[in-house]
C-alpha cells in the first residue's frame, strides 16, 4: 500500500497517457477543455487521473498560459471592516469565473504599497484590486505603471491606466450635512477623511456645498481630517466638545471615527442628541445598536466589491486596448434618531 501510494505522488501526465492508452497531447486536451475528443477517450483519461492521482502542475500550466487566475486585493488596512465586505463580495464574483482572489496588505510605512505590488507582480497576479493608503505616492504609481496586468482602484483616483470604482462621497456628505442644517445647526464639526485622497476630497466638497447652499460661511475651524482611527475620534472630539463654544452636531467620516466620537460624548457626560447631534458615514453594526441608532449616510461596499470584480473580469477579456472605465456608486441618508433640533 505504501508503494502504491508513493507511485500515485509522483505521477505525470505520461503516466496518465500510458495508463490510458492515449497521447500527451489528448491528455492535456481533456484536462484543460480544449480541442475535441471523444465521451469514452474522456472517460479513460479521467479514470486514469483518478486512479493515479495526478494532479495538474498548475505552476507549469501558468507559464504556458501566461496567466495564474488569480487576483490579489490589496489593502492598506485589513482590520477595516468595509474592506472585509468588498472582498467577499469581489470573491464570489471571481470564484464563479474560476478565479482565486488573493489577500495582499501593505504597511504604512513610505512606499510598502509599491513594493507589494512589485512582489504581486513577480507572483505573476493576473490583476490588482487596490485600497490604496495614498493616492500621491511616487512609487506606487511607478509600480502600478509597471505591473503588466490588470488593475481596478477602488475609491481612489490615481495617474494611472486602471478601471475605477467610486462612492459619490460629495452628494453623501451633503445630505449627512444638510440634515443637521435643516434642524437649525450651524457650528456643524467634520472629523475624519483626509482630504489627499479621493473621498475625503469630495466629501470635504459636501460639506462646504451644504453650507453654500444655506448661503453659510462652512466653519473649517471644525473640520478635523487627520486621520480616521477610534483613537483619532475619540481625541479630537473631546477636544471640540471641551471647547466653549462647543460643536452642536458632529458628522464622523467612518464607523472608527464614530466610535471614538461617542465615547468622547460619553466622557464629557453629554447626551446624544439632547446635547449633541451625531451623523456617521457609513451604517455598521454600531451605529445601529447604539441607543439612540445614528443617523448614516449608507453605501453598498458590497456592490462596490462586486462591480470592481466584474470590471477586472471585463478587462482581462478585453484587453489593453479599451478605455478605461468608471463607475459611480450612489449613496443615500438612513435617518434615525441621532440627529434632533438644536436647543437654546
Amino acid at each position: 500500500m505504501s508503494d502504491f501510494r508513493s507511485r500515485t505522488q509522483r505521477a505525470t501526465i505520461h503516466d496518465v497517457a500510458r495508463v490510458a492508452g492515449v497521447s500527451i497531447g489528448t491528455v492535456s486536451r481533456v484536462l484543460n477543455g480544449h480541442g475535441r475528443t471523444g465521451p469514452q477517450t474522456r472517460e479513460r483519461v479521467n479514470n486514469a487521473v483518478q486512479m493515479l492521482g495526478y494532479r495538474v502542475n498548475t505552476v507549469a500550466q501558468s507559464m504556458r498560459r501566461q496567466t495564474t487566475n488569480t487576483i490579489a486585493l490589496l489593502v492598506h488596512d485589513i482590520t477595516i471592516q468595509i474592506f472585509a465586505s468588498a472582498a467577499a463580495a469581489a470573491q464570489d464574483v471571481l470564484e464563479r469565473a474560476g478565479y482565486m482572489l488573493v489577500l495582499a496588505s501593505s504597511g504604512p510605512e513610505p512606499n510598502s504599497e509599491a513594493f507589494a505590488i512589485r512582489v504581486l507582480s513577480q507572483r505573476r497576479m493576473d490583476g490588482i484590486i487596490g485600497f490604496f493608503r495614498r493616492e500621491d505616492e511616487a512609487e506606487t504609481v511607478e509600480a502600478l505603471r509597471e505591473f503588466d496586468g490588470a488593475i481596478v482602484l477602488f475609491d481612489r483616483e490615481m495617474d494611472v491606466r486602471a478601471d475605477v470604482v467610486l462612492t459619490d462621497h460629495a452628494s453623501g456628505m451633503t445630505r449627512a450635512t444638510k440634515h443637521p442644517l435643516d434642524q437649525g445647526h450651524r457650528s456643524i464639526a467634520r472629523i475624519g477623511a483626509a482630504t489627499q485622497i479621493y473621498p475625503g476630497r469630495e466629501r470635504m466638497r459636501g460639506f462646504v456645498e451644504a453650507f453654500q447652499g444655506y448661503a453659510l460661511q462652512p466653519p473649517m475651524e471644525l473640520v478635523r481630517t487627520h486621520a480616521v482611527d477610534v483613537d483619532y475620534g475619540f481625541r479630537e472630539t473631546y477636544s471640540l466638545l471641551s471647547n466653549t463654544p462647543r460643536p452642536t452636531a458632529i458628522i464622523a467620516a467612518t464607523s472608527q471615527v464614530l466610535e471614538g466620537a461617542v465615547a468622547a460624548v460619553r466622557q464629557a457626560g453629554l447626551r446624544v442628541p439632547q446635547d449633541v447631534s451625531l451623523v456617521s458615514f457609513d451604517d455598521s453594526p454600531l451605529a445601529r445598536m447604539l441607543v439612540p441608532p445614528i443617523t448614516v449616510i449608507s453605501r453598498s461596499v458590497t456592490q462596490m466589491g462586486t462591480m470592481a470584480a466584474e470590471m477586472i473580469l471585463e478587462r482581462l477579456r478585453a484587453g489593453r486596448d479599451q478605455p478605461p472605465q468608471k463607475v459611480v456608486l450612489p449613496t443615500e441618508i438612513v435617518l434615525r434618531q441621532s440627529c434632533g433640533p438644536i436647543h437654546s
